[in-house]
């Protein structure tokens, strides 16, 4: 036990002493949360008389170093057991999209867009596709018990440039065709999307056109000509 504790407390001083130096140098993503675990680390591992049990000092010193070194990663601690943002399947994730809700319901010119989108989610039709990582995954309500996650699946990798032009609507001029709450038009389903971002990385969201979204602009009717 006495082995085990010194081996922690070698290798957690030698994890600090890297991030202090990392600090210094202007190398560590997310200085202030990083500063504050190296300082109660420091705190920890260098105060003089400190005392007390030791199994209660190294389970102290176990939780400091993960916080640490997720914060070297560039990755903010899961203290809520909810997982990553960057993990699409997780609750996190779930909550950073439905911050990004909120704030389009706050403007006036995404507001219908958004409730379109919430009730999506409610009705467990609403998707996201990560392009690049060939990831989607349905949207699920992390408040309701009946909506759990259905896991990602895989889709064709592509670069967003040639998957928006693959899926999205144009008009003649190029430029891609809107319904009137702002979202985009798929062309091969008619389906309504967004593309923005979620959290710190982008992904396309889509989800069924409800019967009364209409293109922003309508196209204008066929000329009919007199075959008399």
């Amino acid at each position: 036990m006495v082995s085990s504790i010194n081996s922690v407390r070698i290798w957690s001083s030698q994890v600090a002493l890297n991030a202090f130096k990392d600090v210094s140098d202007n190398r560590t993503p997310g200085s202030s949360t990083s500063g504050s675990s190296s300082s109660s680390l420091a705190d920890m591992l260098f105060s003089s008389g400190s005392g007390g049990d030791n199994d209660y000092e190294d389970d102290k010193i176990a939780a400091l170093i993960a916080s640490l070194q997720q914060t070297l990663n560039g990755n903010a601690p899961d203290t809520a057991g909810d997982g990553s943002v960057g993990d699409m399947s997780s609750k996190a994730f779930m909550k950073a999209l439905q911050e990004k809700l909120d704030a389009l319901k706050a403007s006036p010119d995404s507001k219908a867009m958004a409730e379109a989108m919430q009730k999506a989610i409610d009705a467990g039709t609403l998707t996201l596709t990560d392009a690049v990582a060939g990831d989607k995954i349905t949207a699920w309500d992390i408040t309701d018990g009946k909506q759990t996650s259905a896991g990602i699946t895989s889709v064709d990798k592509s670069d967003w440039t040639q998957f928006l032009k693959d899926r999205l609507t144009r008009d003649e001029s190029g430029k891609f065709v809107r319904n009137a709450d702002g979202s985009y038009i798929e062309k091969a389903t008619g389906a309504s999307s967004y593309f923005g971002m979620v959290g710190e990385a982008y992904y396309y969201i889509s989800w069924a056109a409800s019967a009364t979204t209409k293109p922003a602009t309508s196209p204008a009717p066929a000329s009919s000509t007199n075959t008399k």
